[in-house]
């Protein structure tokens, strides 16, 4: 708009500038038209005053002949001036009207030709009548001159005008041709100037319009940047601007994808295709707020769409793709019921527990104290009553392992031989009908769980599939490596992108139903017939597994079978294997034990199992009172319960009791941990915990263990990497290096990573712990060769490992000293294992 009106500006003057040459040249042009007629007119008049001479000199000739000769054919020339003359002197009469000196000029003129003729005549008239003529020659001769001294008079007088007109026609002329110079310039630079801000105008138009179409660009962009479908509709109901999220949310025919052409009609057409198209493409009124979110499904998405008027006319239709927002809402809502039953099954497991641990103590109790020949059918009930403990310490084992407040003992495990234990037992269980096959993948990485929870799992997936498949069928037990990316875990959000152990349970039953499937994991819920399930089996799955850090997933269909997928977060840990433990019961020597519970019930049985166990026994009934005991007395052990109510918590209550006591040992019991001293699952490094409802074995085994500071029943089960030494692998591709370093680790040894020359050299100087260097031949920049060269110059006893798959071992071997070994590839952990140790 600017620079329109800067152009209209700079036009006015132009314009103006322009009229002016044009008038001054218009003036200039009547000035020299009238200068040439008045030069024209000065020739005319010369012409027309010599042609007065001209006449009379003929019309002497012609009456000179004639007195000569006396022939009357030299009259005809007389005759013929004569009556010429008269015209030509009323020429120059007329054309010297302007002029009063020729005027009277020509007044004489007229006299004396009319007295040339009048002689001229009476001498012709003398000879006629045969009388002298001479005198009238002579006559003549003077009349003739006085005529010519009046012509010549004339044409001098015409002359100096002439002259004077020539040089005013000369000076308009030069006049002219300077305004034409100047006019041209001046023209020139009023062109250069209009051309300028033309150019100016165009560039500036040019650029603006770029401007336009690179915001309709960078508009575009953002409109097909957005997730959701948007499209703008002109008030003469024009499609005007869209992305192509609207079409494929609404599943709109892509002819109709045209700017500036579709029309609002042909959307609102579309009822086969949209049966809600009327509707979706009705305009707002006038002055109308946007429009109510209308909900709707299409091609398995769920939608919403609105339409928003634009105060410069037409309106804005948006589409949402809200089938993940829904999803979540329901993963909350899920999640939220959840967590609140897991509240409520851990409460009523902690005060079922407390029942229990009273009934099983009381249990061992007669049982130790029954005399050995007692009844059979008394030692039957005794047994039948602890069985039936032992089945409710399950079942709440499993509400806690539901609730996510189970106590684990999570160790570095590798499925694959849980599953390669497990599966004989399960052929063995699940019958002749049902075929068990494992699949177990090569490298499988460790994972950090709980072994005995795992067998658990197992078992209970194993039975709802034998369950699933009542006349036969196949069950698929497979572990594998697995990676959830950023990706999977943007579609749902407990998992943490990672690595993952991936335990896969399918078999070929009768599946589930998408309404089973949404209930699947609640407590208690089970399709089975009364009697043959207690509906605790995927939820302690669902339990533990999050528990653990891991993700659970199931895929079933009706009359397709079903797949459980759960994933363990992978473990750099080397593996443990379990020390079983040992079959006798232990006693006590007399040490003393405080034991604190609230639970009267529970705190009695206790104290008459550690008496009989050979341990004298303090007790208290909350935190404040066992502080007031401690201040007394000498304790060795204290045996308290986690939950308890008072002010002290469990951790205040204990750190204070060492502070009175040090290096007294301690041992939590617990039916419900509430995380005081159990974190994720884990109980703490300096804390040792015996789960309710325990039997009186159990109890004298977790004693004696923590009075003896005996470590936890596990050992490695392969040397550790310090016992091996530090193994440097050198690689640049980072996926191999990744693999190389699971397999050694795996094997044993402890890894430092480097992924070219330069750094492993820079880590040998650092760790003078690394005893041996696996590398690759096709490093970035220093090659393997050279690597090795400098790294045994560097450290003479180092070990070589070369892995490459350039060339044979043959070609290779030849280029190195007899202490560097050559590993080709690919190879696994097996030839791994053999290079690195040989």
């Amino acid at each position: 708009m600017a620079a329109n009106r800067l152009v209209l500006l700079a036009a006015v003057p132009i314009f103006l500038v322009m009229a002016a040459i044009a008038y001054i040249t218009v003036q200039f042009t009547i000035n020299e038209r009238d200068a040439q007629g008045w030069v024209r007119h000065s020739y005319q008049v010369i012409a027309a005053i010599a042609q007065v001479r001209s006449d009379l000199q003929q019309a002497e000739s012609g009456q000179r002949g004639y007195l000569l000769t006396r022939k009357s054919q030299f009259l005809a020339p007389y005759s013929e001036a004569r009556r010429r003359i008269a015209g030509h002197l009323s020429d120059f009469t007329r054309l010297t009207r302007d002029n009063p000196s020729q005027q009277r000029r020509a007044v004489r003129l007229e006299r004396l030709v009319h007295e040339r003729f009048a002689a001229l005549d009476r001498a012709l008239a003398a000879a006629a009548a045969g009388r002298e003529v001479t005198p009238y020659l002579e006559s003549g001769k003077i009349g003739m001159d006085d005529l010519r001294r009046e012509v010549v008079g004339g044409i001098s007088e015409e002359n100096g005008l002439l002259e004077a007109r020539e040089r005013f026609r000369r000076q308009t002329e030069n006049l002219q041709i300077a305004f034409a110079i100047g006019a041209a310039v001046l023209t020139l630079g009023v062109l250069a100037f209009a051309a300028t801000m033309l150019v100016r105008n165009n560039v500036s138009l040019a650029r603006a319009e770029r401007a336009r179409a690179d915001e309709a660009a960078v508009l575009q962009a953002t409109l097909d940047s957005v997730r959701e479908g948007i499209a703008y509709f002109s008030s003469t109901g024009v499609l005007c601007a869209f992305n192509g999220a609207f079409f494929e949310l609404l599943g709109l025919p892509a002819g109709l994808a045209r700017a500036r052409s579709s029309r609002l009609e042909e959307f609102a057409a579309l009822e086969s295709g949209l049966p809600a198209a009327a509707r979706i493409f009705a305009p707002p009124a006038a002055g109308q707020r946007p429009s109510e979110i209308r909900h709707m499904a299409r091609a398995g998405r769920d939608l919403e769409v609105y339409s928003v008027p634009v105060p410069s006319g037409g309106f804005l239709i948006g589409v949402v793709d809200v089938t993940a927002r829904l999803g979540a809402e329901a993963m909350v809502r899920q999640s939220q019921k959840m967590e609140a039953i897991g509240h409520l099954t851990g409460g009523v497991a902690h005060d079922f527990n407390n029942l229990l641990q009273v009934i099983s103590a009381n249990l061992d109790l007669a049982s130790a104290e029954a005399d050995p020949g007692a009844e059979p059918r008394l030692r039957e009930r005794l047994q039948n009553a602890a069985a039936a403990v032992a089945r409710g310490s399950r079942l709440t084992g499993q509400l806690l392992a539901f609730a996510r407040r189970q106590t684990l003992e999570p160790r570095s495990i590798n499925l694959g031989r849980i599953i390669g234990d497990v599966s004989e037992m399960l052929r063995r269980t699940l019958g002749e009908r049902i075929e068990v096959e494992t699949v177990i993948a090569g490298g499988l990485w460790n994972t950090l769980a709980d072994p005995n929870q795992v067998e658990n799992v197992i078992l209970n997936l194993a039975v709802n599939a034998r369950d699933a498949m009542p006349d036969g069928g196949k069950l698929t037990l497979e572990v594998a490596n697995a990676m959830l990316d950023d990706a999977y875990a943007g579609t749902h959000a407990e998992v943490t992108p990672g690595q993952y152990v991936m335990l896969v349970v399918t078999d070929t039953g009768t599946g589930m139903t998408p309404e089973v499937l949404a209930r699947v994991f609640e407590p208690f819920f089970t399709t089975k017939p009364e009697g043959q399930g207690t509906g605790l089996g995927l939820a302690q799955a669902y339990g533990f597994v999050k528990q653990s850090g891991g993700h659970i997933k199931i895929y079933s269909e009706p009359g397709e079978g079903t797949a459980i997928k759960i994933y363990l977060p992978r473990s750099r840990r080397e593996q443990d294997v379990i020390v079983p433990e040992p079959s006798d019961v232990p006693r006590g020597a007399g040490e003393r034990i405080l034991v604190v519970e609230d639970d009267e019930g529970v705190r009695a049985a206790v104290v008459d199992m550690l008496v009989e166990l050979g341990y004298r026994v303090l007790k208290a009934a909350n935190a404040q009172d066992a502080l007031a005991v401690l201040e007394k007395e000498t304790v060795d052990l204290l045996f308290t319960d986690v939950v308890m109510p008072g002010t002290i918590s469990t951790r205040d209550f204990t750190s204070r009791a060492r502070q009175m006591q040090p290096g007294l040992k301690i041992l939590f019991t617990s039916g419900y941990t509430q995380n005081s001293i159990v974190h994720n699952g884990r109980l703490d490094d300096d804390a040792n915990l015996l789960s309710k409802p325990y039997r009186r074995d159990e109890l004298a085994r977790k004693l004696r263990g923590v009075l003896s500071g005996a470590v936890p029943a596990s050992r490695p089960a392969c040397p550790s990497g310090a016992a091996r030494g530090k193994l440097l692998v050198v690689e640049d591709v980072a996926l191999i290096r990744m693999t190389t370093v699971d397999m050694a680790e795996q094997i044993g040894f402890a890894v430092v990573e480097a992924g070219n020359g330069e750094e492993a050299l820079a880590r040998l100087a650092e760790d003078r712990d690394i005893a041996i260097l696996l590398t690759d031949l096709g490093l970035p920049g220093m090659n393997g060769h050279e690597l090795v060269e400098a790294a045994l110059r560097q450290r003479p006893d180092l070990k070589v490992v070369i892995a490459s798959g350039y060339s044979t071992p043959q070609e290779e071997a030849r280029s190195f000293p007899a202490n560097v070994r050559f590993l080709a590839k690919p190879f696994d952990i097996a030839r791994l294992r053999r290079a690195l140790e040989a």
